[in-house]
């Protein structure tokens, strides 16, 4: 079979075992998956990790690993507040809890205060009744943080990290 017979098997395969209501289908294609995990692992561990990452979304609202944040802040235009150096100094800093389960996972959180930088700080400085400029890192990094846990743990989950920027 050339590739793309091989993907269409594959993903007739997984519809059928997603669409059922049959555990033996899941049973099946979850063995399948621990040995190609397996086989994945052997011949390049970094992408067996990439995969681990991804699979970690199964136990947050709002997950992201540090390489899809770091690739999605870096997009933002204009830019965010901070990069994961910075971000981390000030969370430590100020003692932030970094990650809440179920709600979100400390890259997630990453990217969602950038993005509410991005988009909202020269609001959050109207809001503030102070220019930009007068406004201290801790008082930007305090508002926009807390406006970033509106988004990661509103109640409706409307907002969900990884649909928001396609990841």
């Amino acid at each position: 079979m050339e590739q793309n017979e091989i993907m269409k098997a594959f993903e007739r395969l997984y519809n059928k075992m997603v669409t059922s209501k049959e555990p033996k289908y899941m049973s099946i294609f979850g063995g399948v998956m621990k040995c190609m995990m397996k086989d994945i692992a052997d011949w390049r561990p970094d992408v067996a990790q990439e995969y681990i990452d991804r699979l970690e979304a199964i136990n947050w609202y709002n997950y992201l690993s540090k390489k899809e944040a770091t690739q999605v802040v870096s997009g933002m235009e204009p830019e965010g507040g901070w990069n994961t150096s910075e971000w981390e100094s000030c969370i430590n800093a100020q003692g932030i809890c970094l990650e809440e389960e179920p709600y979100y996972n400390k890259w997630a959180m990453y990217t969602a205060m950038n993005m509410v930088y991005s988009d909202s700080i020269k609001t959050i400085a109207k809001i503030a009744g102070k220019p930009l400029t007068e406004m201290t890192q801790e008082e930007r990094f305090n508002a926009v943080h807390l406006l970033a846990l509106d988004k990661l743990k509103d109640k409706d989950e409307v907002f969900n990290v990884r649909k928001y920027f396609g990841v």
